[in-house]
């Protein structure tokens, strides 16, 4: 299966491979906007090798074998054109990611990527804020319909346990929602505004992003453990 929105394991790594390194998972906060142009799929052969096999034969000599190997065809999903707006709560790593140890990838090894560019922005806190194209806290359910509720590693542990550790998000890829105070609420249909008392009355916005209803994009932050 292929999440609509990398997961944080997946950012996990991604700063991993850039540092060179596997840094505390509690060292820093991350959010995300993320889109694709569509999703699909790809055939590829799973070599599967199992311990014994049968014996073959050779210039009359008969031979054992130790392991045998299956070749299974398998569709892979994969997502088609996706960016990545990453948020690092880590400025003095900005360094690692003009200059990454490692190939830059995105999921699986042959999943190649680019960092296009690397820029310092200073988050604005605001009384409202949409959001979209991103994840929000599972805490944020009880005030909204809209969004996916997906349950996702947000941690793994390092060889050779490689224990995964998952949590449940709300992830939004077509909708937008509204948190707070804008402009015309009467204009936005009553799904796609966030209801209640949700415990954050302010919000994380980059002040960069086009304005809708007087308000602009949001930033959720999440941290791996």
């Amino acid at each position: 299966m292929t999440y609509d929105m990398p997961p944080p394991s997946t950012i996990y790594g991604h700063v991993a491979s850039a540092l060179g390194e596997l840094p505390d998972p509690g060292s820093f906060q991350f959010g995300l906007h993320f889109r694709f142009l569509s999703r699909c799929s790809d055939l590829e052969h799973q070599h599967v090798i199992t311990a014994g096999g049968q014996a073959f034969t050779s210039s009359g000599r008969k031979y054992p074998t130790c392991v045998q190997a299956i070749v299974q065809p398998h569709l892979r999903d994969f997502l088609f054109k996706p960016r990545l707006v990453l948020y690092l709560s880590r400025p003095d790593w900005a360094e690692a990611f003009r200059s990454p140890a490692f190939c830059v990838i995105l999921g699986r090894s042959q999943d190649l990527a680019s960092v296009s560019s690397v820029d310092e922005v200073d988050l604005e806190e605001r009384g409202g804020a949409y959001f979209e194209h991103t994840l929000l806290p599972f805490a944020y359910r009880p005030f909204t319909a809209v969004g996916t509720t997906t349950l996702m590693p947000r941690w793994i542990e390092p060889p050779p346990e490689r224990r995964a550790h998952f949590d449940r998000f709300i992830t939004l890829h077509q909708e937008r929602l509204f948190a707070g105070s804008y402009e015309n609420p009467e204009r936005i249909a009553v799904s796609r505004r966030m209801l209640g008392e949700p415990d954050q009355r302010r919000w994380w916005v980059d002040p960069d992003t086009p304005f809708e209803q007087g308000v602009q994009r949001g930033v959720s932050l999440h941290s791996c453990v």
